[in-house]
């Protein structure tokens, strides 16, 4: 893999590729760096507030569980 970042001064940009890379499929992907950061922020929210949603709706609520001891678990016949 072969990541550079570089501030463009023109619409056009002229990309050195290291030797390995000849005869390959190669992909090149461009977008600014606040795009990408705001992109994946959003995506974390969203899975953050999908998670807090799933355990909302399948949390075991405790309370409700009787209460024992140790001796609650040998038979006393």
């Amino acid at each position: 893999m072969y990541r550079k970042i570089v501030t463009p001064t023109e619409t056009q940009l002229i990309l050195d590729l290291p030797l390995d890379f000849i005869g390959h499929e190669v992909e090149v992907i461009a977008f600014t760096t606040d795009e990408g950061n705001k992109e994946s922020e959003t995506r974390r929210k969203k899975t953050i507030e999908e998670a807090i949603a799933f355990y909302r709706k399948n949390a075991v609520d405790f309370s409700k569980v009787k209460k024992w001891t140790r001796e609650d678990l040998y038979d006393r016949d």
